[in-house]
């Protein structure tokens, strides 16, 4: 298991960017009390969605969004429901709360 961040630091429905490596990166967002995390990477070029957790929203804050080419995302499932990726999907990961920690669990 990949210890990622605190989990007082994700609040509800603000997405915070847990970078794994100079080249990876991890979005999570809790959604109510339901964690989801994902891939940083678009599925339409593979470029990160962004790298500045607070332009990862689109501005209702309803949709996670690629800054890079306008894809929007379903925050609890990560599905693209517009934009060049329409039909493809963020790849998920399993995360999990373990002594006040969000871990990967890899």
């Amino acid at each position: 298991m990949t210890p990622l961040c605190p989990a007082a630091e994700v609040i509800a429905g603000l997405p915070v960017i847990v970078r794994l490596s100079a080249t990876a990166s991890v979005i999570l967002l809790r959604l109510n009390d339901h964690l989801v995390a994902y891939r940083n990477v678009c599925p339409h070029m593979g470029i990160e969605l962004d790298w500045e957790a607070e332009r990862l929203l689109t501005p209702s804050g309803r949709y996670l969004q690629c800054t890079g080419h306008g894809a929007w995302f379903d925050p609890a499932s990560g599905h693209c429901l517009g934009g060049p990726c329409a039909g493809e999907s963020l790849t998920a990961l399993a995360v999990l709360f373990r002594d006040d920690m969000v871990v990967l669990d890899d």
